[in-house]
This record gives C-alpha cells, structure tokens and sequence, in this order.
C-alpha cells in the first residue's frame, strides 16, 4: 500500500470537508428569524418555533466543528507521512531510468486509526449538516409536527439519499482497509509479491549480487535457482529488483535483467519491463 494512496485520500478529506465548511458558513450567515425567511404565516400552526431556529444553529456549529476536526486530523497525517523516514511504507522514485522505492516512516496501525477518525468526523458532520437542513426546511414551509406536506416532500428525500451515501462511503472506507493490506498496492489488493515483505525478499537474491553489478561476472548456480523460482512471478522479481534493499547493494537494474538469459533459463519473462529496463 502505497503513500501516495494515503495521501490522496487525506486530500479528498479535506476538499470535501472544504466544501461542506462553505456550506456551514452561508446557513450560519443566515438569520432565521428574519419573517422573509419563511413561506409560512406566523399565525399558522405550521409557524416554526424558536426552538427549530436554535436546533438550526447548533446543528450548524456541530457540523462545522465535525468538519474542522476532521480535516486538521487528515493534514496532521498528511504532515506525520512527509516528515518520516523509515521502511514502513514505499513511494515509488526514477533513478538513473528504473523505479525505485523509497521509505516514509509511517505507523500502518496509527495511520488506520487517524484516517479512520478523520473519515468519522466527515460522517458526523454530514449528518449535523443534515439535520440542520432539515431544520431549514421546517422554518421555510412549515414544521414536520404540523404534517406539512412540502415539508415532508423535501425532508424524506434528504433522510433517504444522506444516509444511503454515507453507508455507501462507510462500507467502500472499510473494504478498503481491510483489503488493501499489502507491502505494495500499486499492482493488486497484496502488491506484486503479495503478502511477502519486498525488502525481505530482496535479501533473498544476495547471492546474485555480484552478478547483478557486472555484465561479465559468473552467476552462480545458487543464484540462478533462486532466479528461477523468481521469475515464476516476473511482477514481484521486478519489485524487488526496484526495492530499496538492492538498491543500497549497487545493483544495476540494466544487468540484473540479463541474469535470466546468463543462466540459461529457458522459459523466462523476455521483454518484461523491470522500470526502464526489459528481460532479454
């Protein structure tokens, strides 16, 4: 699972919360009190109450305090992912015409649990928000309690859609986390080695080093059995032929390529692009 997967998903927290913020900020911009504000005749049993205008303004307050927390929980993360350093997780770079991953220092588990809270308070205050315009319904053309029928023509739709959209978000959040699990989620739900650790699975190849730095250098036999059983998955050998590990080695891409063919492995990957550079 990539950061750059992270950081986009923090980003569209906080566009949307951007945009529900807005919204917020013009119902509280609006006075309820005002009598042109509503369609209703003060003396009607369907007149709103003062307690439907407060409801509204809190309603309002709660929405935009939920949007705010959430949108200062997805920058704290945003900014705990640019300042880390570690191997937890891999951003891919271009060096020298290969891919190459780089390490962020992120907490898989701390990094759930915020994207998680930040995606609450969004849910909390989609809610709040809907509530306060259910409010804004009654004071407009008459309370629920009065069976107000262009109340209800505009409340029920709202009750309906809200609800159904969050679930929809909530459950697509969810499979998400419990899926994309992997070391690498560029390629599928487990990344182009699965479950395996990339960076482990590189210290595998160590004794193909020395062959992978020199285009005349023998390859050994263990190297070339261990190619072999690689190259069953030419998507995760080229991962690992890009990861970090091998890279610290001095490796170079363009000759651990050509180790198939030196081996004399008959059926292998050729032309499969490992960055820049193919299997011959």
């Amino acid at each position: 699972m990539t950061t750059s997967i992270h950081v986009t998903a923090l980003d569209s927290v906080v566009n949307v919360n951007s945009l529900f913020t807005l919204a917020v900020f013009i119902g509280l911009a609006w006075n309820p009190y005002d009598p042109s504000n509503t369609l209703v005749d003060p003396n009607s049993r369907c007149a709103p109450t003062s307690k439907i205008a407060e409801d509204l303004i809190k309603f309002h307050v709660y929405s935009f305090s939920s949007f705010l927390f959430s949108s200062l929980v997805a920058l704290a993360i945003k900014q705990a992912i640019k300042l880390s350093k570690s191997h937890t997780f891999n951003i891919h770079v271009t060096f020298r015409g290969s891919e190459f991953l780089e390490h962020v220092d992120v907490n898989k588990t701390l990094l759930r649990v915020g994207m998680v809270v930040s995606g609450a308070g969004s849910v909390a205050g989609c809610v709040f928000l809907m509530l306060a315009l259910v409010n804004v319904v009654q004071i407009k053309v008459g309370t629920l309690a009065c069976g107000s029928g262009h109340a209800f023509a505009a409340v029920v739709p709202l009750v309906i859609l809200v609800p159904l959209a969050l679930l929809i978000y909530v459950c697509v959040g969810l499979y998400a986390f419990t899926r994309f699990n992997g070391v690498d989620g560029t390629s599928n739900y487990y990344g182009p080695c699965g479950k395996h650790d990339i960076e482990k699975e590189a210290q595998k190849l160590a004794p193909c080093t020395y062959a992978a730095k020199y285009f005349r250098a023998p390859v050994s036999e263990r190297c070339c059995t261990i190619m072999e059983k690689k190259l069953n998955n030419p998507s995760c050998l080229c991962a690992i032929l890009q990861s970090r590990t091998v890279y610290n080695a001095g490796v170079r891409p363009e000759v651990a390529v050509t180790i198939p063919k030196r081996c004399n492995i008959a059926v292998r990957p050729v032309g499969h692009k490992c960055g820049a550079f193919p299997f011959v």
